[in-house]
């Protein structure tokens, strides 16, 4: 294949690591390979060629981004950007492939006003990412607020972030998490201190997890339709090879609403009208102790078919290799190997680790080993 029918796609290494990313990767490959189209990932601007043409971005910090669209314009490739949401760099050429944010969270807050939840915050947005600031923005906008109220911020900390919001939550009926992630440390403190606050807040959580569906009672997560970002990066890519004077274009993709179908309307519920090199990664949001292990946690949990699960409950028990394998119809190997697979998906030491993690996370799992 001709080096300027190559596409070219080059992914954020920390970005890289998320569950998020990796549906954004998914979506997008697997259109090229229906499309026929050839590509290639990149892990440096030195890999980028003139000859190429184009390049598929993914990314999440601002500074990453803002680094890498400019260096692919100035070795002469066009960039796309595929983002949680629309990046406004004026000096620099490009399109971009991202989620409706202002629209949807408009949409999500009036949803909230109109089922009689007036009093909202938005919890866990990251100052690094592109998008969480983009979702602050587009909160402030939908409740009508400028100043700095009702946001609280994860610094790198999400038991910081916690403490923050822990001596105003009796101000709030709802609760919008930057994302699932987010959701669940903050259901996990409110179980550990404040139990009686789940009955009472409803917490909304975006992008949704595998994890999330072990904290479905007290978690109503919204779908951001990452797969769509890869057939909308292809149509894209389409129609600015067939367009010669297209020289810039943003495809917003809309929030899935469907789980807030459900939502029980309380009293009152109504709305009034209304340079060369790329710099280190130091988003500080991936270096905080309970996100990483939820995070090695849904890469497991994204890998898990029914057997999986049903080891998993085994596990959680201190069930033995013979006792598993008579529960599960399968053989002893076949146990060992699904372990194995899981403690590496895990990032754990060994077996024992990886119960560790599971009691740590999974909210039906007793913490002092009685399964």
């Amino acid at each position: 294949m001709e080096a300027k029918n190559m596409i070219l796609i080059f992914v954020e290494d920390t970005y890289s690591h998320s569950g998020w990313c990796q549906d954004l990767v998914n979506g997008l490959v697997s259109e090229l390979k229906m499309k026929r189209m050839a590509f290639r990932f990149i892990r440096s601007i030195e890999e980028m060629s003139q000859g190429s043409g184009y390049i598929y971005v993914i990314g999440s910090s601002i500074a990453w981004i803002r680094t890498v669209l400019k260096d692919a314009n100035r070795v002469g490739i066009y960039p796309i950007l595929l983002c949680n949401q629309a990046f406004h760099e004026l000096d620099v050429r490009y399109s971009t492939v991202c989620s409706d944010t202002n629209g949807s969270m408009h949409h999500l807050v009036d949803t909230l006003i109109a089922t009689g939840r007036s009093r909202i915050a938005l919890y866990g947005t990251n100052p690094h990412s592109v998008s969480d600031e983009s979702r602050k923005k587009a909160f402030y906008y939908a409740i009508g607020q400028k100043n700095q109220r009702d946001v609280y911020i994860n610094d790198g900390s999400m038991e910081r972030c916690f403490r923050s919001f822990q001596g105003t939550m009796a101000d709030y009926d709802a609760v919008i998490c930057a994302n699932d992630f987010t959701a669940i440390s903050l259901v996990r403190n409110l179980l550990a201190g404040y139990p009686q606050e789940l009955e009472r807040l409803l917490i909304i959580g975006c992008a949704e997890t595998s994890l999330t569906e072990y904290y479905s009672p007290y978690i109503v997560s919204i779908r951001v339709n990452f797969e769509e970002y890869g057939k909308a990066a292809v149509t894209l890519l389409e129609n600015l090879k067939r367009n010669p004077y297209l020289s810039h274009a943003v495809m917003s993709i809309r929030w899935d609403f469907s789980p807030l179908t459900s939502l029980r309307k309380l009293d009152g519920g109504t709305r009034d009208s209304c340079p060369p090199s790329i710099p280190e990664s130091r988003d500080i949001f991936y270096q905080d102790a309970e996100l990483t292990g939820m995070l090695r946690l849904e890469r497991m949990l994204n890998e898990c078919d029914s057997l999986d699960r049903e080891i998993i409950d085994c596990l959680l028990r201190e069930e033995s290799y013979d006792n598993i394998s008579e529960n599960c119809f399968v053989t002893i190997s076949t146990i060992k190997y699904r372990v194995k697979k899981m403690i590496g998906l895990a990032e754990a030491a060994d077996r024992r680790g990886l119960i560790r993690l599971l009691r740590e996370y999974l909210p039906q799992a007793d913490k002092n080993g009685n399964g």
